[in-house]
């Protein structure tokens, strides 16, 4: 399989990867086997992050690949801790960052980690100080290069000024990308390396979309309106598909992993036919009279989470090191809001995790 640059690092990946936040639901025995077929197959890039499943996913991936360890590109993330009364938080404080570090190579059975991404900023601790923690890492080998996730275009600025990123994570999908154009735009000038996740918006992207989820999935604060264009858009794809002799799913992973600036595409894998048809998505020369055809189709969609939003209550206010207001939403989830905010306001979040406005 193609492999491509990360950044302007010595490490080159697979342009899909297979991305763990889930993989420990299927069973232990089940998901080694799974992970082990993609990097038989070629996939070498291998996400996962200190919270899913409460470190099960890693411990799964340590199973995996400690015997074959040379052949993986293993990228974890941190920063994400549970917080008093069992809700995910941002800490990027040097001691939560070394008890993360530590923990995950532990689970991971490995004694370094290739890539070390930030998963969630964290408004309460200055950059620098978390930059300095994982540079101790960086200089022993513990951490070969540090990434970043789910960051907005002014914190991505200045997280690139205080150290060299090979690499930024973001949703990125036929109805999530609007809001990444200066993310893309930063990142290209600065050869950085786009890693797209959700690619099939978590599955609704695909012939076997539902209209209907049980309140603990957490695809059932979609808005509905949104799982309809779902539908609309693989209904337009299918034909164009199977003119192919592709899956829908198939034309999505090679129409994203060729749009400019994406480096690489994480994509979920629940069965061993999945990596099969995953893999075979890459290698799959696309005809540009197609790539055209998507393109327009691309173009045409007028409903998108870029335009949605949620709302969440505030717990607690208080100031940031920089004195900026800073809040805890209902959710556990710190976020920074203007001063006119306070504990107990009900507010409108975006679905990148900015604030909007009081509703």
């Amino acid at each position: 399989m193609e492999k491509r640059r990360l950044g302007t690092t010595n490490l080159y990946a697979s342009p899909i990867g297979l991305g763990c936040r889930t993989i420990h639901k299927i069973g232990s025995k089940k998901a080694i086997e799974i992970i082990r077929e993609a990097i038989k197959t070629g996939i070498n890039l291998i996400d996962t992050a200190n919270i899913y499943g409460g470190g099960k996913s890693e411990e799964i991936v340590g199973e995996a690949i400690h015997d074959i360890r040379e052949k993986v590109i293993l990228a974890t993330k941190g920063g994400i801790v549970k917080d008093a009364s069992g809700l995910p938080t941002q800490d990027l404080s040097p001691k939560s960052v070394r008890k993360a570090v530590e923990e995950s190579l532990k689970r991971l059975k490995t004694d370094y980690i290739d890539l070390y991404q930030i998963h969630y900023p964290d408004p309460t601790t200055p950059p620098k100080e978390t930059v300095n923690t994982l540079m101790e890492y960086v200089d022993s080998g513990i951490i070969r290069h540090v990434g970043l996730s789910n960051i907005s275009y002014e914190e991505l600025k200045e997280w690139a000024s205080l150290i060299n990123i090979p690499s930024v994570q973001i949703p990125y999908n036929f109805l999530q990308h609007k809001t990444y154009d200066k993310i893309l735009q930063f990142c290209q000038s600065r050869k950085i390396s786009i890693i797209a996740y959700t690619p099939l918006l978590m599955g609704l992207l695909t012939e076997k979309v539902k209209r209907r989820f049980p309140r603990n999935d957490e695809r059932s604060i979609i808005p509905p309106r949104i799982i309809k264009e779902c539908e609309r858009i693989v209904g337009q794809l299918k034909p164009i598909a199977e003119k192919c002799g592709k899956t829908v799913p198939q034309l999505i992973l090679n129409w994203l992993i060729n749009r400019p600036g994406i480096g690489c595409i994480l994509v979920g894998m629940s069965k061993i036919e999945h990596v099969k048809e995953n893999v075979e998505a890459m290698e799959w020369r696309m005809p540009s009279e197609i790539r055209r055809e998507i393109d327009d189709i691309a173009k045409g969609i007028k409903t998108s989470l870029d335009n949605e939003f949620f709302i969440q209550t505030i717990k607690k206010v208080f100031s940031n090191y920089a004195g900026r207001k800073v809040v805890i939403l209902e959710m556990g989830m710190k976020i920074i809001v203007p001063s006119t905010v306070e504990a107990g306001d009900r507010i409108k979040i975006s679905w990148n995790g900015e604030y909007l406005g009081k509703y």
